[in-house]
């Protein structure tokens, strides 16, 4: 996955069940401690969402984060997060415009023989999964963050994936994050909060 880089200060976050045992962080030799939050009706079996904000980081990387919490067995629990690079993280949404998929797309065969060409390149899909309310977490992915390769870029969006490896190298290779989520057809009051539109005065 692809992170921001300096200046900004990314966020690390997640789930857990326990609301007292410490969570803690560790990347690039460092121990940072998580933060949580007080449970909501959506988070999964009232669990509390815990935060790290981690320092900015001038260093791209590739990172190992490592994510630990005590059971009350006195056993550790610890989730790994591999390969983590610092780059510039791009949202690609939209319509059916941008959901028009690589291997559709002129001259698609020699644009995927060529994918593997940009490893610092990395790709990950939402699911077109609707939800009647916010939800905290996605209900469901599409693709995991990925590398690019003959596979994985196929069915990313072309405009996505040509705009972002277009500036990946147009800024010496700086690593690039491209989270794909398209629905075509659909209106941008389907991507508002409920909040924002009640302020508006806009109903659906």
């Amino acid at each position: 996955m692809v992170l921001a880089r300096a200046p900004q200060r990314a966020i690390v976050w997640g789930f857990s069940n326990s609301s007292k045992a410490p969570i803690t962080l560790t990347m690039n030799n460092k121990v940072y401690y998580a933060m949580r939050s007080s449970p909501s009706s959506v988070e999964p079996n009232d669990a509390t969402i815990w935060s790290v904000t981690l320092d900015a980081q001038y260093q791209e990387g590739p990172f190992q984060v490592k994510v630990t919490q005590p059971l009350p067995n006195g056993t550790l629990e610890t989730i790994t997060l591999d390969d983590v690079l610092f780059g510039d993280v791009w949202i690609c949404s939209g319509q059916s415009n941008m959901g028009f998929s690589v291997n559709r797309m002129f001259n698609a065969s020699t644009e995927i023989e060529n994918a593997n060409k940009y490893p610092k390149v990395r790709l990950f899909a939402a699911a077109d999964v609707p939800a009647s309310t916010p939800q905290e977490e996605l209900i469901r992915i599409g693709m995991q963050w990925s590398v690019p390769s003959n596979t994985t870029v196929q069915g990313m969006s072309a405009v996505c994936w040509l705009y972002g490896r277009m500036i990946h190298a147009g800024l010496g290779e700086r690593p690039m994050g491209l989270v794909h989520t398209s629905w075509g057809g659909t209106n941008i009051e389907l991507w508002t909060p409920p909040e924002v539109l009640k302020d508006c005065g806009v109903t659906q």
